[in-house]
């Protein structure tokens, strides 16, 4: 089963991103629909249990929604480094080999 949940939040996090890229979404519809990602993931991630490629996504996804609502609200926020851009980019774009530990599949 906990395969399949990862397979479930591959596709969701695809479809979610697919969404959000067709610019339809207004700033703070965007930040909803990241936190609506975010809730889905959770889910998944607890049905899925510890340990699993989809727990700890959602707080991810989370985080991003956070500092875009706070950079629309102009409010401060800790500046992010670019290995952090990348883990977010990563935890969005699917790629379940990363919350594994296992090296990406050669393309």
């Amino acid at each position: 089963m906990r395969e399949h949940l990862e397979r479930v939040a591959v596709v969701l996090d695809e479809v979610m991103a697919e969404t959000a890229a067709t610019g339809v979404l207004t700033p703070w519809e965007h930040v909803d629909w990241l936190r609506l990602h975010a809730d889905l993931l959770d889910r998944l991630g607890a049905a899925a249990g510890d340990g699993s490629g989809v727990s700890g996504r959602g707080e991810l996804v989370r985080d991003r929604a956070e500092r875009m609502a706070d950079r629309l609200n102009r409010l401060p926020s800790v500046d992010v480094g670019p290995g952090q851009q990348a883990v977010e980019q990563l935890a969005v774009s699917g790629d379940p080999h990363l919350f594994r530990g296992e090296p990406a599949p050669d393309q």
